[in-house]
């Protein structure tokens, strides 16, 4: 694997769409496109289809947010990692409480991390 760019999309579909998009001209055999977050995997998916390479660039992106699912299922959007940001924002809100009641710092805890593809949404 040649990971040929590195760059931010800010978190935003918006920002990361013209950036996929400049890498897809400059890079015309690109295979893949890893996204830190949906977001910026809604953006890729657009820069993708505007250069005519559904079919060429895979997309993979984190957070297991309701609008990919449908693009999962149409195959749009190879994977999304779920992460559970819902139980990492409950121990972070339990460290906090544990620390103001000066019970020390809390030692680590670990979610689930799980592959989401069409396959796991049926």
């Amino acid at each position: 694997m040649n990971i040929v760019s590195s760059q931010s999309g800010y978190w935003e579909m918006a920002r990361a769409e013209p950036i996929v998009s400049a890498i897809v001209t400059e890079h015309a055999d690109l295979k893949a496109v890893l996204c830190a977050n949906d977001n910026m995997a809604l953006g890729a998916v657009s820069a993708v289809k505007t250069a005519g390479k559904t079919e060429d660039i895979l997309i993979i992106g984190f957070d297991n947010i309701s609008a990919v699912q449908r693009l999962l299922k149409e195959g749009k959007i190879l994977c999304t990692v779920d992460q559970h940001g819902d139980k990492l924002a409950i121990f972070g809100i339990e460290y906090a409480l544990e620390m103001l009641e000066g019970k020390g710092t809390p030692s680590d805890k670990e979610t689930p991390v799980d592959l989401i593809t069409a396959q796991t949404l049926q």
